[in-house]
């Protein structure tokens, strides 16, 4: 079959052939040619010879407009096809140069990359690590491939770099509670990266972030699995399908943060603030909110059973479809609260709780002044 292939003449040989023979017949028509095709006709042939001249010069005027015509084609067909070779070499010229500039600039982001990574391996100066935790903030903005790599590496130095503290002995024979140990510059540096470069998934398990400032971040579907958030700074933050089970967010400002869909479970909410939170279908289960500000919250659909609320504030929140079982609202404020006398009933201990002047389920006022 290839040998075969290869005994065919090409395109250029058969054009090359065509053409040569079109000239060929063309100079023949110019030539003898003319009186030929004229003989053939048996109405001229009696003609005179004067006559008979001019019909020749007939046939060769129009076997010239006949070959006008097909260099005009031929010029418009090879014209077209310079054209088109024009456009593909364009066309490779723009895929090499724009092959050779990504490969350049991976080059640059390689550099880049490694300089910052030397940074923040600098032990003993502060000043340059936090320079190249900004220095990789730059590169995951700069380059999308570069942006996970960047997130592993800043939540990895986060975990590594802010432990949570051993307690002395003087602290664990302290009657008084001291204010946690704010996280180091160059770990809240890494925060506000991880906070505003919205890198999701983030996975700061177990991470002591005690008095973080992370107001406005967008920690969403982030990993804080017993993580250490005492009073911590999450005012407006987005924590959408955040793990915070187990974590201690005690004294935490998460006023107008949003935890819809969150998970919270086991987490610690002493005395948090998050009014104005929204917190629809999070899971609360077992959490403890002891004297937790919820004013104003979206607990819709959120599963608080067997959370401990004593001495909560829940004026105006809504629990329209929340799960109450086994919760412990004593002392709770639930002033225009909504929620159903159901829901208020479904509590394990209410003694010294305020509940809502109505509840949602309370029939109409003017049927139970009626009644």
């Amino acid at each position: 079959m290839t040998e075969k292939r290869r005994r065919l003449p090409s395109q250029r040989t058969i054009l090359m052939v065509a053409a040569g023979l079109l000239l060929a017949g063309l100079v023949w028509v110019l030539g003898p040619g003319a009186r030929w095709v004229v003989d053939l006709d048996v109405d001229v042939t009696q003609l005179p010879e004067k006559d008979l001249a001019t019909a020749a010069d007939a046939v060769r005027g129009r076997a010239l407009a006949i070959a006008t015509g097909l260099v005009a084609l031929a010029a418009v067909y090879y014209t077209a096809r310079n054209a088109e070779t024009a456009r593909r070499a364009v066309e490779l010229t723009q895929q090499t140069s724009t092959r050779t500039l990504e490969l350049t600039e991976q080059g640059q982001v390689t550099d880049r990359y490694t300089k910052a990574i030397q940074q923040l391996g600098d032990s003993e100066n502060l000043h340059i690590r936090i320079g190249g935790i900004y220095a990789l903030e730059r590169i995951a903005r700069d380059s999308e491939r570069d942006h996970s790599t960047v997130q592993e590496v800043l939540t990895a130095f986060v975990r590594e770099y802010a432990p949570e503290p051993e307690q002395s002995a003087a602290e664990e024979g302290a009657t008084q509670v001291a204010l946690p140990r704010k996280v180091p510059a160059d770990v809240q540096a890494s925060l506000t990266v991880l906070g505003r470069a919205n890198m999701l998934d983030a996975n700061l398990t177990g991470a002591y972030l005690a008095r973080a400032e992370l107001p406005g971040a967008d920690l969403s579907r982030a990993k804080l699995t017993g993580a250490d958030l005492i009073n911590a700074k999450l005012t407006g933050a987005k924590l959408t399908g955040a793990d915070l089970a187990g974590a201690d967010l005690t004294a935490a400002m998460l006023g107008g943060a949003n935890l819809a869909g969150a998970r919270l479970a086991d987490a610690d909410l002493t005395g948090a603030t998050l009014g104005h939170a929204d917190l629809p279908g999070t899971d609360l289960t077992y959490a403890t909110l002891t004297g937790a500000n919820l004013t104003g919250a979206s607990l819709t659909g959120a599963n608080l059973a067997g959370a401990d609320l004593t001495d909560a504030k829940l004026i105006g929140a809504r629990l329209v479809g929340a799960k109450l079982t086994g919760a412990c609202l004593a002392g709770a404020d639930l002033a225009g609260a909504r929620l159903t006398r159901a829901q208020f009933e479904s509590a394990a201990a209410k003694q010294r709780a305020s509940p809502p002047a109505r509840f949602l389920d309370d029939p109409p006022q003017e049927q139970a002044e009626s009644s």
